[in-house]
């Protein structure tokens, strides 16, 4: 059996260490494409030698930095039908996979899936709806994280826009919400269904650091121009700012400046 599914992992400098502990024992239709971004050659020597000799592993090295370029690097090197985003952390299951692969196999229209993930404890990463729907009929209030979306990649997917994203130099998080509306508007069927695929050891998401962190808010305002256009965008902006139990004046400020950069960078 050739592999069918790729799980693409993206890592830098010496968190490439812990790969490891995330490969599955060898099968047939799972490989590994691990993307690594180092920013000293110093790094290269950390390499575990497993990622270097196990045959389902493909190791890219390269000199970059920015967690949407390193996705886009090994979307690119994916030869497999399928595609599973994961970060350096992301751990799986081989029932988990199979569920990836069934749900593909059954809803061969699918393009791109969402799926849950939880935490290491087996608590959910957010709240998630009971329910499948589609990208359109996503509910009020949710976000989607990389570490659930796997793809069909014999479609014409988009890149990761690399302003957004850790590394990025403005912008530290949107990138998956900003993919999957670009896959949307390129006519893909993206679609959610309720099942855990992935378990993470994070602590807490990007989208719960809104208070306290100045490029998540920037993100923010900057994920809602490209989503909802100049005046909706405002609209929303303003919004979220009046929602904020504090710092009303500064939400406002921080997710028009991601507004304005996203303006002058097009």
């Amino acid at each position: 059996m050739s592999p069918i599914l790729s799980i693409l992992i993206c890592t830098i400098n010496d968190r490439i260490k812990d790969v490891p502990g995330m490969l599955l024992e060898e099968r047939e239709d799972v490989t590994y494409i691990i993307s690594f971004q180092y920013t000293d050659n110093m790094f290269l020597d950390m390499v575990p030698n497993v990622l270097r000799t196990r045959k389902d592993v493909e190791l890219i090295a390269h000199p970059t930095v920015g967690l949407s370029r390193n996705r886009n690097t090994a979307l690119g090197a994916c030869r497999t039908a399928l595609a599973l985003i994961a970060d350096d952390d992301t751990h799986y299951t081989n029932e988990q996979i199979d569920t990836i692969i069934r749900v593909f196999n059954e809803n061969p229209s699918v393009d791109v899936a969402c799926f849950q993930a939880v935490f290491e404890d087996g608590t959910p990463l957010k709240a998630y709806p009971d329910y499948d729907f589609a990208y359109r009929q996503t509910p009020r209030g949710y976000y989607y994280s990389s570490i659930e979306l796997a793809l069909r990649t014999d479609t014409q997917l988009p890149l990761f826009d690399t302003r957004f994203g850790l590394g990025a130099p403005y912008l530290s998080c949107g990138e998956e919400e900003v993919f999957l509306y670009h896959a949307q508007c390129a006519g893909l069927n993206v679609h959610y269904f309720p099942f855990v695929t992935a378990s993470t050891r994070h602590g807490i998401t990007t989208g719960q650091r809104f208070s306290t962190d100045i490029r998540v808010r920037r993100s923010k305002g900057a994920v809602f121009y490209v989503i909802y256009g100049l005046f909706g965008g405002y609209l929303r902006i303003c919004k979220t700012a009046l929602l904020q139990k504090q710092n009303r004046w500064q939400a406002y400020r921080d997710m028009m400046d991601g507004l304005k950069y996203i303006l002058r960078t097009e």
